[in-house]
């Protein structure tokens, strides 16, 4: 009997959270402003940084909140044009804008590595999160977007062995 009761309350729980979070993205997605909702993810976070009012700001914030799209530290640091590791890619092109050049590179199924080049620094992104900053500086080569693997000899008993008796 104490298992059904536990079953029942465990079940009941998921019902009424699950009908809490539905009406809270209902009322979210009744108040989005549907221009802002057919924009790529992308394209909102790269208008952002020339928006000049705060209003406008706060439409856009608020649209790329509710796709889930910025991390704490993108909220600290957007508004102080600041880039830091662990910024999402979003932040950084909300803070510093279109970069003048980027190159990527696919590291394995469904992670990238790209490298960012703005007239200042070098960002290098991997799967959507910035991982590393680089000053830019004259003479400098920007970040490579993959380590070359040095020739490594075989061991040497395969190398010098024998071949098997039969």
């Amino acid at each position: 009997m104490k298992a059904t009761t536990k079953t029942t309350k465990y079940t009941l729980g998921l019902i009424v959270g699950a009908l809490l979070s539905a009406q809270t993205f209902t009322a979210a997605a009744q108040d989005r402003n549907p221009e802002m909702a057919q924009k790529r993810t992308l394209d909102l976070c790269v208008e952002y940084y020339g928006l000049d009012n705060d209003a406008d700001r706060g439409k856009y914030l608020k649209e790329l909140n509710l796709r889930a799209q910025l991390s704490e530290k993108d909220h600290k640091l957007v508004p102080k044009h600041q880039v830091e590791p662990s910024m999402t890619m979003c932040g950084m092109y909300m803070s510093r804008g279109k970069p003048l050049a980027e190159q990527g590179r696919q590291l394995r199924p469904m992670v990238f590595k790209v490298v960012h080049v703005y007239p200042d620094m070098y960002y290098v992104t991997q799967s959507g999160m910035v991982v590393a900053a680089y000053e830019r500086t004259e003479g400098s080569m920007p970040p490579k977007l993959y380590e070359e693997v040095p020739e490594v000899a075989p061991p040497p008993m395969m190398k010098h062995s024998a071949p098997m008796p039969q």
